[in-house]
């Protein structure tokens, strides 16, 4: 049957009018920076948190997971918001209030890193106490406002999937924009405090770009900038309080060198106890010492055993042959140095992964500009890489002997651990190398040596372990910086003259029980769990 019209009707129906480019692009602008701003404080917590508990396995877990559990909380409660308030009205405050979350992070990280309540716990706790308090709430906060732009999104009328699908894309984009953006280039261009303030600036004008204009917001923007030039102001007023706040660095006359780079944050500066000496202290442990008026001078005891092991190693050679020898880690360079007081002519390359590191040792430690050590600022296993593919159709090793000394926190990088590592240097090595590792480890559990003497024993004949405790090991609870080497040629221990003047080495029982502690263990590409091996020395430190 056909129907009528009311022309009457037809008259007042009106067209909606469509809404500007800009109108739709709004929330997932919004979702964008929100996304981008979780981002960068998710790896900013990692370099922050190191200053005090390291860089390891456990504190990435913690920093992801409790991100990603203030994430979790956030879109939850973002929802019900949305549901309650305007969008607008929401997203005005909940910007302003994750400003200032973010702002406050620098100074309840020292604070929270300085709890001796949090100190006095298990390692593991002590990291996740640490990360949750510092970083929960921002990433809570940030988290609200992805449902609440989605709502926004949805109430233009759009297609609910393609708007859905939308807001979700440009969040996944922030995400990955954030993510390159601080771990590439911001937090070494200007550092983790700088890169917070800077997020909670822009926290802050999302604010006011969704009507924020009360007292408190206004207020909160003269506390911003009033950061910002503590931070970063010439003039004395703000260097104190700058400090006093967690701003910047504190400036000293002790403190030669200070830098936060992608890897740590760098600091050389006086040793209190010894005179004329300067240590280098990359997050929170020290890697070096140099003597300033002795720049030859070994002061660690495990150097004192390199330097040993090195005069055993090459006692039978004839005078015309040049030593050969690579570092894996830098730090000072007070090895490679002593290498060339006591061997002029010999062949030294460098590999470490900072280039802050090298200049750190050029401008605080005096390492010469035209110092014939060949320095190469990458990844050890790369630049090991890198030789074997230049050397395919050498017939003959390219070092006599090679030093790992690479750390991260306590526990080395666990890809310069492994028996495919390990079977690489083999092939950079003369027949008759020696391959010298530092560990650090617990002789009472000895999970760690065991897995490291293991390992070595599949790429060489020899295997030796050196205490550099003048006492040697034994079953307390206490650290020990032991050397594991791996040798083409049987080495004679018994005149290395470490057990009188400088350690032990470990006698044929030991190393069986050190066997048997790490169950048989060896370390390889696929499984190298070397973090959890070191529980017990990181532990330790929890505890000191």
């Amino acid at each position: 049957m056909a129907t009528i019209s009311d022309p009457v009707a037809s008259q007042n129906v009106q067209p909606q009018p469509k809404a500007s480019i800009w109108v739709w692009m709004l929330p997932n602008f919004t979702v964008f920076v929100s996304s981008m701003c979780i981002m960068v404080v998710e790896l900013v917590a990692g370099r922050l948190i190191a200053r005090y508990v390291g860089s390891s396995l456990y504190t990435w877990t913690s920093v992801i997971g409790i991100v990603l559990a203030g994430i979790a909380v956030g879109n939850y409660l973002g929802g019900r918001l949305a549901d309650r308030y305007r969008p607008t009205e929401a997203l005005a405050s909940l910007f302003l209030i994750a400003s200032a979350t973010c702002l406050l992070t620098p100074m309840l990280n020292i604070h929270a890193g300085n709890w001796m309540l949090l100190r006095d716990q298990e390692w593991i706790l002590r990291i996740f106490g640490h990360v949750f308090l510092v970083f929960f709430l921002p990433s809570a906060l940030l988290g609200t406002i992805g449902p609440v732009a989605a709502k926004m999104a949805l109430d233009l009328g759009r297609e609910t999937g393609r708007t859905v699908g939308s807001v979700y894309s440009w969040g996944a984009v922030g995400s990955i924009v954030g993510t390159f953006l601080t771990g590439y280039y911001l937090i070494s261009a200007i550092g983790t405090v700088a890169v917070l303030l800077g997020v909670a600036a822009i926290l802050l004008g999302m604010a006011f770009l969704f009507g924020a204009r009360s007292l408190l917001a206004f207020l909160w923007t003269g506390v911003v900038v009033a950061s910002f030039i503590a931070m970063s102001g010439p003039f004395e007023q703000a260097r104190v309080v700058g400090e006093r706040l967690g701003l910047r660095p504190y400036e000293s006359d002790w403190i030669h060198f200070q830098e936060e780079t992608q890897y740590s944050l760098i600091t050389v500066e006086d040793d209190m106890e010894m005179e004329g000496v300067r240590s280098m202290t990359l997050d929170f442990l020290i890697h070096a010492y140099v003597d300033m008026n002795d720049t030859g001078r070994l002061i660690y005891e495990y150097e004192q055993v390199y330097a040993a092991v090195t005069r055993a190693a090459v006692k039978d050679w004839p005078q015309d042959r040049v030593l050969r020898a690579l570092s894996l880690g830098g730090g000072g360079f007070v090895f490679p140095r002593w290498l060339l007081r006591h061997w002029p002519d010999s062949y030294l390359e460098v590999a470490e992964i900072d280039p802050e590191v090298t200049r750190a040792a050029h401008e605080a430690f005096g390492l010469p500009a035209d110092t014939p050590i060949r320095i190469f600022n990458l990844d050890a296993r790369n630049h090991v890489e890198d030789i074997l593919r230049r050397q395919e159709n050498a017939t003959e090793g390219l070092f006599d002997l090679v030093y790992s000394d690479a750390f991260n926190h306590y526990s080395p990088p666990f890809h310069l651990t492994t028996r495919d590592f390990n079977q690489k240097l083999r092939q950079l090595m003369t027949p008759d190398g020696v391959l010298l590792v530092n560990v650090i480890d617990i002789y009472r559990s000895g999970r760690f040596i065991g897995a490291m003497i293991n390992t070595l024993e599949q790429s060489f004949p020899h295997v030796y372990a050196i205490s550099s405790s003048l006492a040697g090991p034994s079953d307390d609870d206490e650290r020990d910086t032991f050397i594991v080497l791996g040798s083409g040629r049987p080495l004679d221990v018994n005149e290395l003259s470490i057990n009188s003047a400088i350690g032990m080495v470990l006698d044929p029982e030991q190393l069986a029980m050190l066997r048997r502690r790490s169950q048989g263990l060896v370390l390889t590409d696929d499984y190298a769990p070397v973090d959890n091996l070191l529980s017990p020395v990181i532990r330790l430190a929890s505890r000191r």
